[in-house]
């Protein structure tokens, strides 16, 4: 069972980024570029391993090493290769690899280059995948394609097919930039105000937008991150995606920035088999990994407890988990299966974040369990953060039970404010708004988009304060602790309550009874894109089954205790449940539904359902919108 603490209202020791005291880890004190760390890491112990990468998770066996004197190296080769060829500080560089260590060189070459990295996904997999990346290459505009020598056939066989005018563009591998006379190639001047990455977000609802980070930003972010929960010269292993910011900067560049070692894996071979990941955690002693909510459910519901206790995770201290809000049951499941192999729930680290910020805005300190505050769910609903007596069961019960919350972690002192969305009033700690964050840490905006930018990075409150990244998502500060509760275009309004749809989703898989339920979406009909004309109170349960093939008695009884315990304990009483087949529900890359998507596909007919029960006066409706 997890540790429940009271708030913890202390501070680490340490300068904080967002307080503008140095950040450890920087160049001569100084605000420093992603080349500076690299230099200065290489400079300082260039024999010292990096990173390391095994293609095939099952044997664990380790095909490529590089030393941060190697990593140094071949990332000037590709800044003086891409030089040699025309390219200048400023331009856009499309970097799509396969999982390896090719990237990181490519991304820190860009780095020395003064080039603006754009990581992305390589052209292969579904046809959702390749219209987002042709959408991301009209966007930045790239001058080149950086790839490496096992994608670069299915790079170049993409490109042919664009009809944006971009099929003739360059693409050269890393390989071919080894060598191109790094000693005599004189860098450009790149400071800490140029830009580093366009970070594309996943474009859930609408077109990808380029979130534009630059190198003080990146460096910023890593101080606070390493400020809050951080080790120095940690040993990581890790299966995210370096295309995703979470992939990208709290498992790749925080390990560059600690000086610390990391074993980077296929995505594709964890999610087929999770246990060897957790295996090689063991066999390579790592101290830290990063991951969304759906990477330790997923061990926590496939491996088996002989497996588990076959483990040895006690140097595992460092389980950052980045989810929107933190799920208990997750963290008190995952615990309890791996305590055997020595895992201590006060490892997890929950913690918040968001592209437009970096990524990093909050973060549980290494060594301190997780902060979890029972909460009248009652008043929640209403705005109001109460702390109560007494201990819940996750996920159990309505809005008025008892509640727990999980803190998503500490946040820098003057960072995060708490804010009434529609009037823009800053609100008081324990009372439930949107989340507006400030600091060195905040992107510059979203490229090629200003009217965006000034609305979504330069907020103004009420009362004068300027310079706010709006995230769109809800939360409560309680001293240093944030609570994030859920995202403000996601929110269900039943007679006037807010009702959060991850509560009512984790609601509906109680209901499952000799059902095998998997993915939940639950949204409101009242949304703002096809369903403004639905009452209020209109909600719609998506629910995937792991068969497809089920009794429609059986079907139609689970629809009927979905709907009873919504109305019996949430108040929700027009509900429409649809059950549908495996991998319906739209995800983005770190494992988040796409509610939005998912009202989309519902309002068009295209769920395909294996049963569906309306309420009255949905079926009129949907006629009308289609």
């Amino acid at each position: 069972m997890l540790v429940h603490s009271p708030p913890v209202t202390g501070s680490r020791t340490g300068s904080d980024p967002a307080r503008g005291g140095p950040v450890e880890g920087t160049v001569n004190g100084t605000a420093a570029t992603l080349g500076d760390i690299l230099s200065d890491r290489a400079r300082q112990h260039p024999e010292r391993e990096a990173l390391a990468f095994a293609p095939e998770i099952r044997t664990g066996a380790i095909r490529d090493r590089l030393t941060y004197g190697q990593l140094g190296q071949h990332a000037r080769d590709v800044a003086a290769g891409t030089a040699a060829l025309g390219y200048r500080a400023g331009q856009r560089v499309l970097l799509l690899f396969s999982p390896g260590l090719d990237f990181a060189q490519a991304f820190f070459g860009c780095a020395y280059a003064g080039l603006i990295a754009v990581p992305a996904p390589p052209p292969e997999g579904s046809r959702a995948s390749a219209e987002r990346l042709a959408a991301v290459v009209a966007d930045a505009q790239p001058a080149l394609v950086l790839t490496d020598d096992a994608t670069a056939p299915g790079v170049a066989s993409w490109l042919d097919s664009l009809e944006c005018g971009h099929g003739t563009m360059p693409r050269v591998t890393v390989a071919a930039l080894s060598g191109r006379a790094a000693s005599s190639w004189t860098p450009p001047a790149v400071t800490c105000d140029d830009l580093a990455l366009l970070q594309y977000t996943s474009g859930s609802t609408t077109e990808p937008k380029g979130v534009m980070v630059s190198h003080g930003n990146l460096v910023a972010n890593l101080g606070l991150a390493y400020n809050l929960m951080g080790r120095p010269r940690a040993k990581g292993c890790g299966w995210l995606p370096l295309t995703h910011d979470m992939g990208l900067i709290g498992q790749f560049l925080i390990t560059i920035y600690t000086g610390g070692w990391c074993l980077l894996l296929p995505p594709l071979e964890f999610a087929k088999r999770p246990y060897r990941w957790l295996e090689l955690m063991a066999r390579y002693g790592a101290e830290q990994a990063i991951g969304p909510n759906f990477g330790y459910d997923l061990c926590a519901r496939t491996v088996s407890q002989e497996r588990a206790a076959g483990l040895d995770l006690s140097r595992w201290t460092m389980a950052i988990s980045g989810a929107e809000p933190i799920d208990l049951r997750t963290l008190e499941a995952f615990a309890k299966k791996f305590a055997p192999a020595g895992f201590r729930p006060e490892a997890f680290a929950p913690c918040y974040g968001l592209a437009e910020a970096t990524l990093f805005v909050s973060g549980t300190p290494h060594g301190r369990p997780p902060v979890v505050t029972m909460v009248d769910g009652d008043l929640l609903s209403r705005g109001r953060f109460v702390p109560v007596p007494g201990r819940a069961a996750a996920g159990t019960g309505g809005q008025a039970a008892a509640r727990p919350l999980v803190s998503s972690g500490m946040v820098a002192a003057g960072s995060v404010l708490i804010v009434e969305p529609r009037s823009r009033r800053p609100l008081a700690d324990r009372e439930v708004g949107e989340i507006w964050v400030t600091g060195r840490s905040v992107a510059a905006g979203y490229w090629g988009q200003p009217e965006l930018t000034e609305a979504v990075f330069n907020a103004r409150t009420a009362d004068g304060r300027a310079g706010y990244l709006r995230t769109g998502d809800l939360g409560v500060l309680d001293g240093e602790q944030l609570y994030v509760t859920g995202r403000l275009k996601d929110i269900i309004i039943v007679r006037g309550q807010n009702l959060y749809p991850h509560d009512l989703e984790r609601a509906v898989l109680d209901q499952a009874g000799d059902l095998r339920f998997a993915g939940t979406a639950v949204f409101a009909l009242n949304g703002t894109d096809g369903g403004g004309s639905y009452r209020d109170g209109d909600i719609v349960v998506v629910q995937e089954l792991q068969r497809s093939r089920h009794e429609p008695g059986a079907l139609a009884a689970a629809a009927s205790r979905v709907r009873r315990h919504l109305a019996q304990h949430w108040g929700a009483d027009r509900v429409t449940v649809v059950f549908v087949r495996p991998a319906t529900i739209r995800k983005t890359t770190s494992g988040k539904t796409r509610r939005a998507a998912m009202r989309q596909l519902f309002l068009g007919g295209a769920l395909n359902p294996v049963y569906q029960s309306l309420a009255p006066g949905v079926s009129g409706r949907l006629k009308e919108t289609r």
